[in-house]
């Protein structure tokens, strides 16, 4: 069982917000942007202390407009967590039959799949003049279910199969191992030793105690001294003192267990707490391993699934070590929620699993990459059976369900068929909207197919343009080096606004990149040469449902052709004359515009790299650089 959405009202720094997680999900964003808070709904909502103190909500957790407003006033927090079959059939039918026996299973006419809903509410209540927690299932209406349905024992049964572990980022490697730790305590707890074992090992601790105490008289002195304790507190009755060296008993013996480690053979073992931060950190990650796999079938029921929040996975670990931490936390069984800050961390994580957390006027906000599909509620329409074979597998329509699945972009000759199809219908325009809604929806859509380029292609930058507050898409590394020497120079340091550059051609296709910044809702301005190859990525862009005010206010191209025939025809023939002599040790001074042009394209990277350092360092030339660089810079700062 695993959680298919949450929905968050009035909670923190979120006003409302759903948010659809799949197996593994990773948000990022910025601090206080309200990743922990999402956590923190989750974590509390599905908490076993429920009803009891320190359950975890207080009434700064109610969102507040402004300074003046009065949390007894506002509705409350309001959590709602479903758990669904993501298949339909899903859920092991021990599961299934438990859960349908309490009442509070639902399912999805559409899909046939099965679902719960657990609704999670704090807020003034005038009856106990109090902020007072409250629970509700709900029906598939979503309206509060009665009878059984109201019941502690089935709440209780029903966390039993949903387990919420959380790991903070601020974990502490000393209270992690402690024998008081949610992990490493009732791990040390599972052990079972013999009997006959643990006779022989209390016996040998005996054995060493008094070998230890034998070794050296004054421990024996220091005994009797501290015996007067007994004398005088017993009185009349026989007490005694000892003194032990080692463990009495064997839980003292086996909660004082600790983690030793070297890093290389020629190392001393050394205890973790004498190991470094990023050493510390990562034990932790694997201690909650070890507790997942050896101690949830044995703490709850046997088809439990745990739901593992881990907040900053990567913290204190190295560049490298933070790259292959995905694979670890992927391999962690069970539901995956994170967070995280790490560029490198993101650089392996699917774009499908991302999710952008940003803080706005309205509150905290989530944006996120769409299925490769999107569907619509469409009856069976004369010509849609027609519509949907010419498609080429672009459509496909459910008669009982009456569902109408797009897998794409829903091109116009498409969209127009299906238009047709609605003429002589009862509900024409009611269906025309959905219609419309649904190629809107599409041209958000990016296939399987175009991500795999794309997760191939781009895995480097990656990581950084998910944490960039805007894009500016160029064509090439020559057009990345010149635009961030010239903002630099402008006065407008791309790193330090925000802004990430994508050279897309060698990173997969602009309208890829455009379409990724409209679903996480970046904002995105984009620099083209004036050729074939320049005029293909705006026609690319805007076959993506971009209508031409979009690509009017989005796109650029130079006025000249391509980058070099813009930078010569902007002015800066005599610094690339002098470059191209540095590059080729051959005297250029009077070589022709033409040829001069043709040779640097030759040389792009090299040329570019030595024309940014002067940009850099002489600000006169900043009226000689193409003008479509320096308006799109201009115009990134504020853009949204």
């Amino acid at each position: 069982m695993r959680i298919s959405r949450i929905e968050i009202s009035n909670f923190r720094s979120i006003r409302h917000l759903v948010v659809d997680l799949g197996e593994t999900t990773v948000f990022v964003g910025p601090n206080n942007a309200g990743k922990t808070a999402i956590l923190d709904a989750l974590r509390i909502s599905l908490t076993r202390r429920w009803d009891r103190r320190g359950t975890g909500f207080t009434e700064y957790d109610i969102h507040l407009p402004g300074d003046a407003d009065d949390p007894k006033a506002s509705p409350g927090v309001k959590i709602e967590i479903r758990a669904q079959e993501f298949v339909r059939g899903e859920w092991p039918e021990g599961v299934a039959a438990d859960l349908t026996d309490a009442n509070i299973t639902q399912v999805d006419v559409a899909t046939g799949r099965r679902f719960i809903t657990l609704r999670t509410r704090y807020a003034w209540s005038d009856e106990s003049s109090a902020f007072s927690p409250s629970w509700e299932f709900l029906d598939a209406a979503g309206e509060p279910l009665v009878g059984e349905g109201t019941s502690r024992i089935n709440r209780d049964r029903f966390l039993r199969y949903l387990p919420v572990f959380y790991l903070g980022a601020l974990r502490d490697v000393g209270d992690e191992y402690s024998p008081r730790s949610q992990f490493w305590g009732r791990l040390l707890k599972a052990l079972e030793i013999p009997a006959d074992l643990e006779s022989r090992a209390l016996q040998a601790l005996d054995r060493v105690n008094e070998e230890l105490l034998n070794a050296d008289p004054r421990l024996h002195e220091i005994a009797e001294t501290l015996s007067s304790t007994t004398r005088i507190a017993v009185r009349d009755r026989e007490g005694g003192l000892g003194l032990r060296m080692v463990p009495l008993k064997m839980w003292d013996l086996i909660s004082k267990a600790e983690i030793i480690l070297r890093n290389d053979p020629d190392s001393p073992w050394l205890p973790l707490l004498r190991q470094g931060q990023g050493i510390q950190s990562l034990s932790v990650i694997f201690l909650f391993q070890a507790f997942v796999e050896h101690l949830v079938r044995e703490l709850y029921e046997l088809d439990s699934e745990p739901v593992l929040a881990l907040e900053e996975p990567e913290t204190h670990l190295h560049p490298q070590a933070v790259r292959t931490l995905w694979t670890q936390v992927g391999a962690l069984r069970g539901q995956k929620i994170v967070t995280t800050h790490s560029p490198y961390f993101v650089q392996n994580v699917p774009f499908r699993d991302l999710r952008l957390v940003r803080l706005t006027e309205e509150g905290t906000q989530i944006r996120s990459l769409p299925e490769e599909t999107c569907s619509a509620s469409v009856p069976a329409l004369d010509g849609l059976d027609a519509a949907v074979e010419r498609s080429a597998g672009l459509l496909e329509h459910d008669h009982e369900t009456e569902t109408l699945t797009v897998t794409g972009t829903l091109d116009k000759p498409t969209y127009r068929a299906l238009l047709s199809c609605c003429g002589g219908h009862e509900r024409r325009r009611e269906l025309e909207g959905v219609l419309r809604d649904l190629r809107d929806r599409s041209f958000l859509c990016i296939s399987d197919k175009e991500l795999h380029r794309l997760e191939t292609w781009a895995q480097r930058m990656r990581g950084e343009i998910f944490f960039a507050e805007r894009w500016l898409i160029v064509e090439g590394p020559s057009e990345y080096l010149i635009v961030h020497a010239l903002a630099h120079t402008m006065g407008y340091d791309l790193d330090t606004h925000g802004v990430s550059v994508i050279d897309a051609i060698n990173n997969g296709n602009p309208s890829t990149f455009a379409i990724l910044a409209r679903a996480f809702g970046i904002p995105w301005l984009a620099v083209f040469d004036n050729d074939q190859g320049g005029n293909n990525c705006v026609t690319s862009i805007s076959n993506r449902g971009f209508n031409h005010q979009e690509i009017g206010a989005r796109c650029r191209l130079h006025e000249s052709g391509d980058l070099e025939q813009q930078l010569v025809a902007s002015g800066l023939g005599p610094e690339l004359r002098q470059i191209l002599k540095e590059l080729t040790g051959r005297d250029t001074a009077e070589l022709p515009d033409g040829e001069l042009i043709s040779k640097l394209r030759g040389t792009k990277t090299s040329y570019a790299a030595l024309l940014a350092i002067r940009i850099r360092e002489d600000a006169d030339l900043i009226p000689r650089t193409p003008a479509a660089f320096r308006t799109a810079i201009k115009d990134l700062r504020g853009l949204d």
